[in-house]
């Protein structure tokens, strides 16, 4: 059942923090209990629990080294990697997508990295793996860190392993749209003892009694939060499946049409932060305006293009927001023409997304609509 549920586990184990006295993660047990569990959910080493993922994106590209004049690759669907990037005073390059994944292209990574790349940043979209190993092995061919931003991706997995522990920093996220719901919340992922402490140095005190011994965030998580996502982690695997069985009933909402391919790869398992699919309507004659207003008369609660637009197009980008864009150590001026990721350009305004969180009877009744409104298209 994909619908949320914050019962009397949550409030027990809220109680507990409360009856400590102790509601922040300095000196609490429920934050080191949380990235225990959290990292043996994933199968890493260890867990660093932040406020957000943001945090966790902003604390990877620390650890990556990344400053002025460096560059972090990143995929143009999501702007958040490249937020990140700019956070650090560094520029985000972007690398294009595979039009049914929608995720990074593996085959057109190597061609971006240069002597200023530090890391690659790369999204599992959606809930669906990228092609991770593949990108592992050539970042590091060429000595950079791999992030993988798993917030859409929890419990996903690429040829038997979890997203989060193929990469050298898995970033989680639990904002309260997210599969794992915690109002808000983070987690970073990883199997090397050195960047876990680096992490951890965002994620405790910036300082050690009043004194700052370096330029560290305070991105802690409180012990309330903690304790729901313990009880949430325990719910986790039936909540996920709930939305896989969702998903299935868009998917089958689809099946037999040409003209709209569902977000798929093989080796993996989805678990559908959004149901996606692309719309290639025009190769049948039919526009994508036309879709999009069908869509909008059958009252259906399916959106068409995301945000419209590639990450590089973001105003933060295209008007040069960031102190980066401004930056000594950059021999050039740094731009983002129309055309560097052709293939997201346009795959983005057609992308087609469903939310899975729903009772499951909501969602087959919106299918079954989907799909008589298919046919109705199609004559």
């Amino acid at each position: 059942m994909a619908e949320r549920i914050y019962g009397e586990r949550e409030q027990e184990l809220l109680r507990e923090v409360l009856a400590s006295g102790k509601l922040g993660a300095l000196g609490g047990k429920f934050t080191p209990r949380f990235e225990e569990e959290f990292a043996r959910t994933i199968g890493t080493e260890y867990g660093v629990a932040m406020n957000c993922a943001m945090s966790v994106l902003h604390s990877a590209v620390i650890c990556a080294g990344a400053g002025a004049g460096d560059e972090v690759i990143c995929d143009p669907v999501f702007i958040f990697g490249a937020l990140a990037v700019l956070y650090n005073n560094a520029l985000p390059r972007f690398v294009d997508i595979h039009p049914v994944t929608h995720n990074m292209d593996p085959d057109k990574l190597e061609e971006a990295i240069d002597e200023r790349t530090k890391a690659v940043i790369v999204t599992h979209a959606w809930g669906l793996p990228a092609e991770i190993d593949r990108i592992v092995d050539i970042a590091h061919r060429h000595g950079l860190l791999v992030i993988e931003d798993c917030a859409h991706s929890i419990l996903a997995t690429y040829k038997g392993r979890c997203t989060g522990s193929w990469g050298d920093i898995g970033s989680f996220s639990f904002q309260a749209s997210k599969q794992m719901s915690l109002g808000d919340g983070g987690m970073a992922t990883t199997n090397n003892a050195e960047l876990a402490k680096k992490l951890d140095l965002n994620a405790g005190a910036p300082t050690f009694q009043a004194v700052a011994y370096g330029l560290h965030y305070n991105y802690r998580m409180n012990e309330l939060t903690s304790a729901v996502g313990i009880a949430q982690l325990e719910r986790l695997p039936e909540f996920i499946e709930g939305l896989q069985k969702n998903a299935a009933c868009y998917n089958q909402a689809i099946a037999g049409c040409k003209w709209l391919a569902p977000q798929q790869m093989p080796g993996t398992v989805h678990t559908y932060h959004y149901w996606a699919a692309t719309f290639e309507g025009e190769k049948q004659g039919l526009s994508l305006s036309e879709f999009t207003e069908a869509l909008k008369e059958a009252n259906l609660p399916i959106a068409v293009g995301y945000t419209q637009l590639p990450a590089y197009r973001h105003p933060v980008i295209k008007e040069r927001l960031a102190h980066a864009f401004n930056c000594k150590n950059y021999p050039e001026t740094v731009d983002y023409p129309d055309g560097i990721c052709p293939i997201a350009e346009r795959v983005i305004p057609r992308m087609v997304l469903a939310g899975t969180v729903a009772p499951e009877e909501q969602v087959k009744e919106n299918a079954e609509k989907f799909h008589q409104l298919i046919k109705k298209i199609e004559g």
